[in-house]
């Protein structure tokens, strides 16, 4: 399982070879004594001063070559591109409309590469280093000079280090945690800029349009001006509680939480928010803990995590917790009633000689590995990687330890993390891509139960399309079902019988449904036409046959080729045939399905669908006198 170290080390091997092919031989000197001052002014003094040598990574590079190059390539596409598409050689010409279009996008595009300062990088730099057994401390620099510092990419992302706020609120079950700075009011005020520099007078008409709309309807100016440039994200684990997973994964992980922080510059977004909640009508009660007021969501929401959510106002920040107990934690870890989660022993080892004031913070327990890890791992199981791709060793790659912070500097951006793992594995987690892995990772619970729900109303919808077909066929055959028909004259009377001892059976052990429910679904064919309908999409059993014709047989010659022809594997109710199911009795049970866990979808003779229990269905035959013993289908 070293697939990903060796693919990683070959990687970096690779570049320090070219970076150094780059310099030319040194073959014909022996001296290994300083080059002194470079000839073109660089970084490489400012850079190596914040990385730590001796590790098992210590890289510069001077990107100002770099970037000459790539503009100079870049000017020479975008020249060649638009000659293409102008002289038809890309295979359209496009319109005088669509020719503005591409050229106001390629206008935008320049526009915003020269206002972002991406040319004022002077330098990158990565260290790694073993600062203690098992702990690495990785380090990434991207450098520009004070001097030079017009792009708007050294003003979005903050100003200066400060504490980050979310810290002193995050109970000690924290797994996941990320907290990033983003001025949204510079972002706002640029994008004018932008649309400007695409000399597209009906484009920033079209603009300025919904920018009056937006002030209009949402007060947008006044909405963003009241945005702190801070957003949070939080996810914690609770040992206490189990979430079980789905039957295709197995077993249980803790009970998760989570929680949104948002700092405020006024009252404008807390406000708009619980008079927006107010006019939807939602649940709410407004409590005060701990001599807090909150808002919290009274009727929980129908999925496996609990979420009732807690709004409130927490300093300068706004909370959402998914529960008040929750919330309460939140309160009690700012108030110092609890340590939370900067007392953790496994906080404070990683947070040894790690500077916390910052710009964007983020942190990764062992717990979040452990528990996302098998998840992912069935997941992949279920649908496996391509032939050939590289073996992933999901516990390594997700179970690490990770404290990290970035922040902007006078001349440049410093991201610094204490982990388990060396730089890029680090960088991966603190970069989002092993976040958003998480996230997936703890949202397969629900999102399986979310794929059962919606298969379950495809199954209501499939009955309910049983239904009205037998009506249709029961209006044009004297009241009467197929089963009551005979074969002479388009029905299936002559299957009509109990004989499905794989469904349900009585107390003295005898069926209760037909177990030619094929058949009478075949004299149904004109108002059903697609068989798939007899198909519930939670029926998993491997005898399962996906038919495509209602032909019980495969028509001769070529025409058979592709017919999946019909038969009693091809269908997943139960149907009843019973002389008293008929049109005049709307209530007698028609059909069920039984593929939902231990619960049914039930269709009655009006054509409506009912979903139930085990308890009820039994009840509902002992009140016709018809006592059901233990399920057969599950035996």
């Amino acid at each position: 399982m070293k697939t990903k170290q060796t693919i990683m080390t070959t990687v970096t091997a690779a570049t320090l070879m070219a970076l150094a092919g780059c310099g030319g031989s040194s073959s014909d000197s022996d001296s290994s004594t300083s080059a002194g001052p470079s000839a073109v002014k660089n970084s490489f003094a400012e850079v190596s001063a914040k990385l730590d040598p001796n590790g098992s990574l210590f890289l510069y590079y001077s990107t100002e070559d770099v970037l000459e190059t790539v503009e100079k390539y870049t000017d020479a596409l975008i020249g060649f591109a638009n000659e293409a598409v102008g002289s038809g050689a890309a295979g359209f010409r496009p319109g005088q409309q669509e020719r503005a279009m591409i050229d106001a996008g390629t206008k935008v595009s320049k526009a915003i590469y020269d206002q972002l300062g991406v040319r004022e990088i002077s330098g990158i730099g990565l260290s790694s280093f073993e600062f203690e057994k098992g702990l690495q401390r990785n380090k990434t620099v991207i450098h520009h000079f004070p001097e030079k510092a017009d792009g708007k990419l050294w003003s979005l992302f903050g100003s200066e280090p400060h504490e980050i706020g979310m810290l002193k609120m995050l109970p000690d079950n924290t797994a996941l945690a990320l907290s990033h700075e983003f001025n949204a009011k510079a972002l706002m005020e640029w994008l004018p800029e932008l649309v400007k520099a695409s000399g597209d007078e009906a484009m920033q008409q079209q603009f300025d349009m919904a920018m009056q709309m937006a002030d209009a309807s949402i007060q947008l100016r006044d909405l963003v001006g009241s945005f702190g440039n801070e957003v949070g994200l939080f996810v914690t684990l609770d040992e206490s509680q189990q979430l079980p997973l789905p039957p295709e994964v197995g077993g249980a992980i803790p009970m998760p939480g989570f929680g949104l922080v948002v700092r405020l510059n006024g009252d404008t977004i807390p406000n708009m928010l619980f008079e927006a909640l107010e006019s939807a009508g939602a649940p709410l009660e407004i409590k005060t803990v701990s001599g807090i007021e909150m808002r919290v969501i009274t009727e929980p929401a129908p999925i496996p995590v609990p979420l009732a959510p807690a709004i409130f106002r927490l300093g300068d920040y706004l909370v959402a917790a998914n529960t008040e107990a929750l919330a309460k934690r939140m309160v009690a870890v700012h108030s110092g009633d609890e340590s939370g989660l900067t007392g953790t022993d496994e906080f404070q080892r990683l947070a040894k000689g790690l500077d916390l004031k910052g710009n964007h913070f983020f942190f990764a327990s062992e717990q979040i590995g452990k528990t996302v890890a098998p998840i992912i791992e069935a997941a992949m199981a279920a649908q496996p990687l391509p032939p050939g791709f590289p073996e992933i060793d999901w516990a390594a790659a997700y179970n690490m330890q990770t404290l990290g912070l970035i922040r902007v500097e006078p001349d440049g951006f410093v991201m610094e993390n204490h982990s388990t793992s060396g730089l890029f594995n680090s960088v991966a987690m603190q970069a989002g891509v092993v976040p958003v892995a998480v996230g997936a990772g703890m949202l397969l619970p629900a999102l399986a139960k979310a794929k059962a729900k919606a298969q379950r109303i495809s199954c209501i919808n499939n009955l309910k399309q049983i239904g009205i077909a037998t009506r249709i066929y029961a209006t044009d055959n004297q009241d009467r079902f197929p089963w009551q028909v005979a074969q002479a004259e388009g029905g299936s009377a002559e299957f009509a019988k109990r004989s499905n001892t794989d469904a349900v059976l009585d107390s003295n052990g005898q069926p209760i449904f037909d177990a030619n429910a094929w058949r009478h679904f075949q004299a149904l064919s004109n108002e059903l036409q697609n068989p798939k309908i007899l198909r519930c999409p939670r029926d998993t059993r491997p005898t399962l046959v996906q038919a495509n014709s209602i032909l019980s047989e495969k028509p001769r010659g070529a025409a058979g080729n592709r017919v999946i022809p019909f038969g009693k594997d091809a269908v997943s109710y139960w149907l009843r045939t019973d002389p008293e199911v008929d049109e005049a009795r709307p209530n007698q049970i028609v059909a069920v399905c039984p593929h939902h866990d231990g619960s049914f979808n039930v269709l009655l003779a009006d054509s409506s669908v009912q979903q139930t229990s085990w308890t009820r269905l039994r009840q509902y035959f002992a009140d016709i006198s018809i006592q059901l013993q233990r399920r057969p289908w599950q035996q």
